[in-house]
């Protein structure tokens, strides 16, 4: 049993239901549309709540910016606690009878085992790829340790190892491959604590917004444990022998275990495969580099016939030009501010069409020449004739990507 206390898992039970519904129905993209029938009504109760009851603005977003701890997120946390306590109480009354719950406690394990596993396969691929945080950007090479965000900087931590995140990655796939399996479940779980806690601790102390979600899955991986706690106790602390645990099943028949074990092994293979595909061609599409792909610092920039001087507090000479992602171009300003376009590569024609993200109408046609190491730039830009030239810098031309790693140092390499 995961608790003995018959009211703390009736609530353990209502509020994971909560926080899963629909899963599993919402691994499959065909049936995507549950999980946005659920959020839609989600949103009209919360929106409604935030307003009528906390006073908040009705401007407070609802829409998904990629943070997991929006105010939304917290009202709706709060609205299933408080549904759960409600219904705890509504169910405590309602069953008087002296019941065991074992079969119920079995399925309460199997749906917060699954849905914590089902996560753990994903962010795992995502990191095993790697595509969570992926390769440090160019602007994130050029900048000051002390502009980044905490997230920010976390982010370029996490993403400048390859291996790091790579390990991490692996601890969650496996823990959450274990996961599915009840012989391997604890071991899974054992796996997967310590890795969920690096995780909150990351986002708590990073001001990562998944702070919330990451908790409910470190709650989930302790509920797992749970109902082996008293003999990790045993054996790690009070040095005491353990027993075996027998694996019951609320199946009586071979027959039934066998099509529920191809059930299960058919789930799993349906997101393994849901999720390779996923991964694999995000990786793909990543891979596809612009044509003049690469870092470019403007050495020389001259506007309407009037060489400009690197001045840093000049807001219109280019300082670098950015050719990191397709279709895209990014200028970095000698005031650090930057700015970026819509752009087209012609390499037969060698010119260059940019047009502004507000404003499709605004096309600007640039001509370029590139060498190995240099591109020069030319053309009317915003009303202004410019032309620049520039000198193309390689990842090695930074310390933290050319640094490497070294089995040997006499003396630590900390700059």
């Amino acid at each position: 049993m995961v608790t003995n206390n018959k009211i703390l898992l009736r609530f353990l039970i209502l509020f994971v239901v909560l926080l899963t519904v629909p899963f599993p129905l919402n691994t499959s993209p065909k049936l995507e549309f549950i999980s946005e029938s659920i959020l839609k009504f989600y949103k009209k109760i919360i929106t409604w709540i935030g307003e009528n009851i906390f006073n908040l603005e009705s401007s407070f977003s609802i829409t998904q910016t990629g943070s997991g701890d929006k105010t939304f997120d917290y009202l709706l946390l709060l609205f299933l606690l408080i549904i759960a306590v409600i219904g705890t109480i509504i169910w405590s009354i309602a069953d008087k009878k002296n019941r065991n719950y074992k079969n119920l406690n079995y399925w309460f394990l199997v749906l917060t085992r699954y849905y914590l596993g089902y996560f753990m396969i994903y962010y795992g691929l995502f990191k095993i790829m790697p595509i969570q945080f992926g390769e440090i950007s160019f602007w994130k090479m050029l900048q000051p340790y002390g502009e980044s965000s905490p997230m920010g900087l976390a982010w370029t931590f996490l993403g400048h190892s390859k291996g790091y995140s790579l390990f991490m990655g692996l601890s969650e796939f496996i823990g959450g491959i274990l996961l599915f399996h009840k012989r391997t479940k604890l071991l899974g779980a054992l796996i997967l604590i310590p890795v969920i806690v690096n995780i909150v601790a990351v986002n708590f102390f990073f001001d990562v917004p998944v702070k919330l979600f990451s908790s409910v899955l470190l709650l989930m991986a302790i509920i797992v444990v749970a109902p082996d706690f008293k003999r990790l106790l045993n054996l790690i602390i009070f040095n005491k022998p353990t027993y075996p645990v027998n694996f019951v099943s609320p199946f009586e028949t071979k027959k039934w275990v066998l099509w529920t074990n191809i059930v299960k092994w058919f789930f799993v293979l349906f997101i393994l495969y849901n999720t390779i595909d996923l991964t694999t061609g995000i990786y793909k599409t990543r891979q596809n580099k612009p044509e003049l792909f690469g870092l470019y610092e403007v050495t020389i920039f001259v506007s309407n016939q009037d060489t400009i001087q690197p001045l840093l507090t000049d807001d219109k000479r280019w300082r670098y030009i950015f050719f990191e992602y397709p279709n895209t171009i990014q200028f970095s300003r000698m005031n650090k501010s930057r700015y970026g376009l819509n752009s087209e590569v012609d390499t037969l024609k060698k010119q260059i069409r940019l047009t502004e993200f507000k404003d499709s109408t605004q096309v600007y046609l640039l001509d370029f020449e590139k060498t190995d190491s240099t591109l020069n730039i030319s053309g009317i830009f915003r009303k202004d004739t410019i032309f620049c030239k520039t000198k193309r810098l390689d990842r090695k031309d930074f310390r933290l990507t050319s640094r490497g790693f070294n089995w040997i140092n006499e003396r630590p390499y900390n700059r």
